[in-house]
């Protein structure tokens, strides 16, 4: 089995081409695109830029990447901030991408521990109520639903939490 937390790196800002093309691909293959709320080119680099991204390289070619951002952090105030609660030393678990290839080989389970250990007593995370892929997999990770609510361009989202 491969260890896939030995083989994160912090990501760059140089790498946001890369980062933009994965998040490319996971869209082409999404059964409902609506599962997913983008970003842009440059919001992946100001994440890398930050150092709030982490990824996995095959080669030339970056196979996963995930994007941590502090509460303090979120241009949003943070998620537990979006559903009214006062957590604002929090983890947004904002973005993670896992190419087709690479997808059911532990490499999610592996970006949920490294999140329970960076030292945050709170993780948030969103995700659309119909894609219950996802939502098994945190819940299988110890997160539980808290709210659900309309957010970015109206879209629902199940707003998750694990207390660490």
């Amino acid at each position: 089995m491969t260890d896939w937390l030995s083989r994160m790196v912090t990501l760059t800002e140089a790498d946001a081409p890369a980062m933009y093309a994965l998040m490319q691909e996971m869209f082409a293959h999404l059964p409902d695109p609506r599962w997913y709320y983008g970003s842009t080119q440059e919001e992946l680099a100001d994440q890398a830029r930050a150092g709030n991204a982490v990824g996995i390289w095959e080669g030339e070619r970056l196979v996963a990447m995930n994007i941590l951002v502090p509460a303090r952090m979120a241009h949003h105030g943070g998620y537990a901030a979006q559903i009214g609660q006062s957590d604002p030393d929090s983890l947004n678990y904002e973005d993670v991408m896992v190419s087709l290839d690479y997808q059911r080989q532990g490499i999610q389970s592996a970006f949920l521990h490294r999140a329970r250990n960076l030292g945050y007593k709170t993780i948030y995370a969103t995700v659309d109520p119909e894609n219950v892929p996802s939502l098994s997999s945190f819940e299988k990770a110890g997160y539980e639903r808290v709210a659900q609510k309309d957010i970015y361009d109206g879209r629902p989202r199940v707003f998750m939490r694990l207390k660490v």
